[in-house]
């Protein structure tokens, strides 16, 4: 799929574009956040590419998603893990998170592969070992010119093009209350113009789910299980789905293989602390919360599951202190 382009500032509050810092073979863009040990991680392994790479073709471009508000004390902690790790490629600010929801970014870190055309070759959402031996591979084999990557990349799916198109309608459709309600309507002609491209499914499933069709969602991600049976999202939402109509085990076993499938993918651990708690096993959901803590503490939904269980469990100061952080760190991003 071709990738949206994007203008943030740098920390010098110079406006940058995929353009101004493309690379003439690769360039990998970081999504991170200063929370995050992982995007550390993530980070010191795109600092040994661009010290190895940057006469080669490759760019390194960083994009911090802290907040949606960047106040002066964020950019402080930016410029702060950037110095004591030596960071010497371009870091932007994605104010407004723009294009962290225009990238469909869904765990930090992630990393996605473009070539100079701007369209994606590779993704590694988190930053798990295995991914990131991949991840790593595979730069090398296509900056060094090696066989084996260009066979990757050729024989890799791609979507149809015309299916991208009709699915990214869909998608701008959403965005306004006049034509919101045609959206399903362009991502019918994209599942019928690509089978195969998951993107219209999902986007199909969330639109019922929110219109309170469960059926219609549900047929929605169990088309994408069909193609991909370990896609995150998919699992997710169908365990989401379950619980909601009462089968609490088999949402156990959907969210438990979201976990197993994709471990930065949020959702699938608080829905697990909301599922814990309506079977009765508080510490089980508080140690699920935890780890969806872990991986992001600025994600409201987090705490506005753990106050929905607590509120079921009849402990309403425990859930008014949840709902009341969800409200903090909405406030926080208005």
């Amino acid at each position: 799929m071709e990738a949206p382009d994007f203008a943030l500032m740098d920390l010098s509050n110079t406006p940058k574009t995929f353009s101004n810092l493309k690379g003439d073979k690769l360039t990998l863009l970081v999504f991170w956040a200063t929370w995050g040990e992982n995007s550390k991680r993530a980070l010191q392994q795109m600092q040994a590419f661009h010290q190895k790479y940057q006469d080669s073709g490759l760019s390194i471009i960083g994009i911090n998603v802290d907040k949606q508000e960047v106040s002066e004390e964020t950019l402080s902690k930016i410029r702060e893990v950037a110095a004591s790790m030596k960071i010497t490629f371009p870091m932007l600010i994605d104010r407004g998170l723009v294009t962290f929801h225009d990238y469909g970014i869904i765990a930090v870190p992630s990393t996605v592969i473009l070539d100079r055309d701007r369209v994606i070759k590779h993704e590694l959402s988190g930053f798990p070992l295995m991914g990131a031996d991949a991840l790593k591979q595979f730069v090398e084999l296509v900056i060094e010119n090696k066989k084996s990557a260009t066979l990757s990349v050729v024989t890799g799916y791609q979507p149809d093009k015309k299916a991208v198109r009709l699915w990214n309608m869909g998608m701008m459709s959403l965005k306004s209350e006049r034509t919101a309600a045609r959206a399903n309507v362009w991502f019918e002609k994209a599942i019928i113009a690509d089978p195969a491209f998951t993107q219209p499914y999902l986007s199909l499933g969330t639109m019922y789910y929110t219109q309170h069709n469960l059926e219609e969602a549900k047929k929605q991600f169990e088309s994408v299980l069909q193609k991909k049976p370990d896609h995150v999202i998919a699992l997710s939402s169908l365990g989401q789905i379950l619980m909601d109509e009462g089968d609490l085990t088999g949402a156990e076993a959907k969210l438990t293989k979201a976990v197993q499938a994709g471990e930065s993918y949020i959702p699938s651990y608080y829905l697990l602390g909301l599922l814990k708690g309506r079977q009765g096993d508080v510490a089980a959901a508080l140690q699920w919360f935890k780890r969806a803590e872990e991986l992001n503490p600025n994600d409201y939904k987090i705490f506005t599951h753990k106050g929905m269980m607590f509120e079921e469990q009849k402990e309403l100061p425990a859930a008014a202190a949840g709902y009341k952080r969800a409200l903090e760190l909405i406030m926080e991003q208005l």
